[in-house]
């Protein structure tokens, strides 16, 4: 019987042994590669409001079709100079026919070196009450007077080369086209904006 339980332990143990010996086969996952999610679709999204997204056609075809829905009124014409400290940027903006009751305004960025590197042009400027508004009361007044006033709007950003022109508010669907600077500041049918931008640049005297 001690012979029995001798080797039936010695059995047992050889058998652990053996099974840590010999190490288990170790499984190496294979990452998935994910989805690709590349899109040539752009989406916008203004105030942070999900009804104002809207996808802006491209294309020199979109670009000469597209039509703005306001014109662009130079009657007048006042302008604010605004220097940066930290950047060293200076902004100017003219308003059309002034600045207390503007139907167009136009706005030029100027890098530290002189350089314009933005330019935007709002025609159709909603109105607003000027006092006795929370802060809350004027951001739902600024929805409000965004969405019931149609406009048109350019945006010109020089450094990526990239252009934006919008039909929005006033009830109506937003309609936008997308394309390069140098497509966007030469498109007849809009002034064009390269034209405008000089006669603001003769107006406020930079």
């Amino acid at each position: 019987m001690k012979t029995l339980r001798a080797l039936s332990t010695f059995a047992f143990l050889a058998i652990a042994c053996r099974s840590a010996a010999t190490p288990s086969p170790v499984t190496t996952a294979t990452p998935a590669t994910a989805p690709s999610t590349t899109s040539t679709d752009v989406f916008i999204r203004t105030r942070g409001s999900v009804g104002d997204m809207f996808v802006p056609r491209t294309g020199d075809a979109a670009l000469r079709e597209f039509k703005a829905d306001v014109e662009a009124d130079e009657t007048g014409g006042e302008c604010q100079l605004l220097r940066t400290g930290g950047s060293g940027a200076t902004i100017v903006t003219a308003y059309y026919p002034r600045r207390t009751d503007a139907l167009f305004q136009a706005t030029i960025t100027f890098d530290s070196s002189g350089r314009v590197v933005r330019y935007n042009e709002r025609r159709g400027v909603p109105r607003l009450p000027r006092t006795g508004l929370t802060v809350t009361q004027l951001d739902s007044a600024i929805r409000a007077a965004e969405a019931s006033t149609r406009s048109t709007t350019i945006s010109m950003d020089y450094p990526i080369d990239q252009a934006i022109a919008t039909n929005r508010g006033g009830g109506k669907p937003t309609t936008a086209v997308l394309g390069t600077v140098r497509a966007m500041e030469s498109l007849a049918s809009l002034g064009p904006p390269s034209a405008r931008l000089e006669r603001v640049r003769k107006l406020c005297g930079v």
